[in-house]
């Protein structure tokens, strides 16, 4: 039988950014732009990817019954001193695992190459500001490193709704509440959880929602 904590280990040492679970193939790791099998895993059968989804889901009935009910989920999950972003699909109905591996440190702003009006934009008193661009080019460093100047910064309210929560911040000069969005969660959709901001004080409100 796989063992999962394994992979994770492998995945860490290796710096790999995302973990590919699949049935009848061997754990993929992507590191940097490549995809490449894990060394201590063999090919994942049928028994591997239940075991595998027993893991992560560790007996929850509602997260369950979503996943059974859409047949995909989006979650969060803690390995030792890493976040996962975890997304469970389906594939002739077996679990399809997409991990990806959240650093606990944010790139310094200035080392994103992000035009310095940018990050004035984050200091006007009011607006709309959108991050958007394709799968793994760089949205949520972007935004995350945005909150982080803002946090250390200013002195504001920050309410983050997100689905799911990926990096976590402390609040430092700023205040900041981090919401996970979702059956189950601490809200349920993204439309609750921004008419309640107007009942919770908020400087900034921000939304970050990954669309597959």
């Amino acid at each position: 039988m796989v063992d999962i904590e394994k992979v994770l280990d492998e995945a860490m040492s290796r710096d790999a950014s995302d973990v590919h679970l699949i049935f009848g193939l061997k754990p993929i790791l992507r590191i940097i732009r490549d995809l490449v099998e894990a060394n201590c895993a063999d090919v994942l059968t049928e028994e591997d990817m239940v075991e595998i989804y027993d893991y992560f889901i560790r007996g929850n009935v509602e997260v369950n019954k979503v996943y059974e009910e859409e047949r995909k989920i989006d979650m969060s999950y803690e390995y030792k001193d890493i976040r996962l972003r975890v997304n469970i699909s389906s594939e002739n109905g077996r679990p399809v695992f997409t991990l990806r591996l959240i650093k606990n440190t944010l790139p310094a702003y200035e080392s994103l190459g992000i035009p310095s009006v940018v990050r004035q934009m984050v200091d006007q008193p009011q607006g709309l500001i959108l991050v958007t661009g394709k799968t793994n080019s760089g949205k949520t460093t972007t935004l995350n490193a945005l909150v982080d100047s803002i946090n250390q910064n200013s002195n504001r309210k920050i309410l983050s709704l997100e689905n799911p929560v990926e990096f976590k911040h402390t609040s430092k000069n700023s205040v900041i509440v981090q919401k996970e969005v979702g059956f189950g969660k601490d809200v349920l959709s993204f439309t609750e959880g921004v008419k309640n901001s107007l009942r919770e004080d908020c400087d900034i409100v921000i939304i970050r929602r990954d669309k597959r």
